[in-house]
């Protein structure tokens, strides 16, 4: 039996999906799910599941930040979002972020039970109505960025979890010093969200 959870801000999906396999039909049972990024971090702790269908529009964590932060925690999960979302650039920004698949809500039942025993088999999917998002995979020149030895340890604490009165006490240095560094590599990363800023360092891999 394959388990898996659903993390969707819309009741009607999670309740239609644990319709489609009710009484472990197609050997896949809903083992748990959550309305929220923040719901579902404390169950993913306790969950057996293999797989996590993940929505990617969500209020505050979205599912494309929230697909990173389950393949850093939870690496023994395989992520599947299941999206209304076209917007190429996101859908980009989730398979960056080592989705295992990606397809579009409105998929059939055989589609996503196909692409649920694919991602377990160790494939990653595009489904059949996701728009293109290969044009965009083309690496672009760039100049490499450089962070100071300072801001690359702060940067890995931050993406540890520890908050920036928690980095500044562990390198002995202020809460004043922190948000100062902090600024400059979200200025250096073109964000104003450190999250961003940690993912694309990963990508980079100016942190691990």
């Amino acid at each position: 039996m394959i388990n898996i959870f659903i993390i969707d801000d819309h009741p009607v999906v999670i309740n239609g999906i644990r319709l489609i396999f009710g009484e472990g039909k197609d050997k896949i049972k809903v083992s748990g799910w959550a309305n929220s990024a923040k719901e579902a971090i404390p169950k993913l702790k306790k969950s057996h599941a293999q797989v996590v269908l993940l929505d990617l529009v969500m209020p505050e964590y979205t599912g494309v930040e929230f697909c990173l932060f389950i393949k850093k925690h939870f690496p023994d999960k395989k992520v599947i979002a299941l999206t209304g979302e076209l917007d190429t650039t996101i859908l980009y920004n989730t398979w960056m972020n080592k989705a295992d698949a990606i397809l579009i809500k409105n998929c059939g039942k055989e589609e996503l039970v196909e692409a649920i025993h694919g991602v377990l088999a160790g494939r990653r999917i595009i489904g059949n109505e996701v728009p293109d998002f290969s044009s965009l995979m083309i690496p672009a020149k760039k100049t490499k960025r450089k962070l100071t030895p300072s801001e690359q340890r702060i940067l890995k604490l931050l993406a540890e979890g520890h908050s920036r009165p928690k980095v500044g006490e562990m390198i002995g240095s202020s809460e004043e010093a922190i948000n100062f560094h902090c600024k400059n590599l979200l200025r250096k990363f073109n964000t104003n969200k450190m999250i961003v800023a940690i993912e694309q360092a990963m990508r980079e891999k100016l942190i691990s």
